[in-house]
């Protein structure tokens, strides 16, 4: 069964005086998370909606609706984002990483089957 909510990345601290909040992301391209109109927050994925966002560094920094104080920011510090998956339109022969584990790991020669993924790690 895939899972409908996706992490995409994690609240690490804010930014400035406004209550933005600075996003460690878990997504291939920081850029990718700045794509979202909505985000969800926590275990149980509240809609949080984006009002801007923006790459800075390797992190992004995000301005959620009703998040305009450094305390209303601070007190996200820790909290998991989550994507909703019909919420993104993949290019072709493009997967979510949860949606390969599990798949069977096929010789293209001779389509012997060596086993299943079980991780997927990023080099480099």
């Amino acid at each position: 069964m895939k899972k409908q909510y996706l992490e995409i990345g994690k609240i690490v601290s804010l930014h400035g005086l406004n209550g933005t909040c600075k996003v460690q992301p878990w997504c291939d391209e920081p850029a990718f998370l700045c794509e979202f109109e909505v985000l969800y927050a926590g275990k149980h994925h509240t809609p949080m909606t984006i009002t801007n966002a923006r790459v800075q560094k390797n992190m992004v920094l995000v301005n959620f609706k009703g998040v305009e104080t450094p305390e209303q920011a601070e007190a996200l510090r820790g909290t998991v984002l989550y994507m909703n998956r019909d919420e993104v339109a993949l290019d072709e022969d493009t997967y979510f990483i949860q949606d390969l584990l599990g798949a069977a790991v096929i010789d293209a020669d001779d389509g012997r089957e060596y086993g299943r993924l079980t991780d997927i790690l990023q080099t480099g």
